[in-house]
């Protein structure tokens, strides 16, 4: 499968490194930047075929099979759009754009042409996200009525991060994350367990874009979601599922690492065992499960991604949206 890059990211950077593991699958076939400059370093650095000056030149080529955006968030409308004009299938970085009526539209046009169109949200293709859901399914720590998760990176030196044009602040960059868990698991048991309310405050930039989110989300089930993140300091970045009877704890919810089951003692019922944990391993480094499970489908003429299916990306966008007009960010659309 031949894959076309827009963007010359720090993010695709990071990313590079799994093709040389999957090289039956993937040929590096073409990168387009603004900054062509970039854009031949990773030629040179990746082996990739080809530099296109510009975007519709790339797009244009039949010879690419799938386009992988990792440009500002601002632009993945845009960009987007432009690959699906081509009739190209599309891998675009979170988040999937700034947002609802963007990304509906997006998907209306992905679905009308029969394209396939994922949202890279790494955590939801990973295999933690198994190992969790057995958990879960197992019953191990009983009905399940809280979850909580935190992210923050020390980033508010970034331009993009405090620009509103550019998709700036904490919700988009890095609250995605925690929102995006809560929700895997929320519908662990019942995939059709819709938001049906949330609450959200922040604390915002000079350039009103939010330094600092925290906010609720409330399940029809009557799961409640706690969250926050930030881009001033390094959080905990730990996430919690409590049933019950126990809880589950995720060390790293961005890119899990350890996963732990605390069960109640049957005689202390003030006192939690920790009965299960497990290490979790990757073939790389984490970022191959989108890319594969891509491959997968597309080779399968499938249009949607199983792990990311494009209504949970509205669904999450939806909620995003509503927040970002709540808490009165200059990136909200009308």
């Amino acid at each position: 499968m031949n894959i076309g890059f827009i963007g010359a990211s720090r993010i695709l950077e990071t990313i590079m490194p799994i093709f040389s593991k999957y090289k039956d699958k993937f040929t590096l076939y073409g990168i387009s930047s603004h900054n062509l400059e970039k854009a031949n370093k990773f030629k040179e650095k990746y082996g990739i075929s080809k530099v296109f000056e510009n975007y519709e030149d790339l797009v244009k080529d039949k010879n690419i099979d799938l386009v992988y955006i990792s440009t500002t968030i601002n632009m993945h409308y845009d960009n987007v759009k432009l690959c699906l004009k081509y009739n190209k299938n599309v891998i675009v970085e979170k988040s999937f754009t700034t947002s609802i009526k963007e990304a509906k539209s997006l998907v209306n046009l992905a679905r009308k042409k029969n394209l396939y169109l994922q949202e890279a949200i790494w955590t939801r293709f990973m295999p933690s996200r198994n190992i969790i859901n057995k958990f879960i399914q197992s019953n191990i720590i009983g009905d399940i009525y809280l979850i909580e998760a935190n992210l923050g990176y020390d980033i508010s030196y970034k331009e993009r991060i405090m620009d509103p044009l550019l998709g700036g602040g904490s919700l988009l960059d890095v609250g995605v994350y925690p929102i995006n868990f809560i929700d895997m698991f929320a519908r662990t048991i019942d995939n059709k367990n819709e938001i049906e309310s949330f609450n959200v405050n922040a604390k915002m930039t000079s350039t009103c874009v939010d330094e600092t989110i925290c906010g609720n989300i409330v399940y029809q089930n009557g799961i409640i979601g706690n969250f926050f993140s930030t881009i001033n300091n390094l959080t905990t970045r730990d996430g919690y599922i409590y049933g019950k009877d126990g809880f589950i704890k995720v060390t790293n919810i961005n890119n899990p690492e350890l996963i732990e089951i605390y069960k109640r003692n049957n005689i202390n019922s003030h006192k939690l065992d920790l009965v299960s944990k497990v290490k979790v391993k990757e073939e790389v480094n984490g970022y191959e499960y989108e890319f594969l499970e891509a491959y997968k489908m597309i080779k399968k003429k499938e249009t949607e991604s199983i792990s990311m299916p494009l209504n949970d990306t509205l669904r999450i966008m939806t909620l995003m949206d509503k927040m970002l007009l709540k808490i009165g960010s200059k990136v909200y659309k009308k």
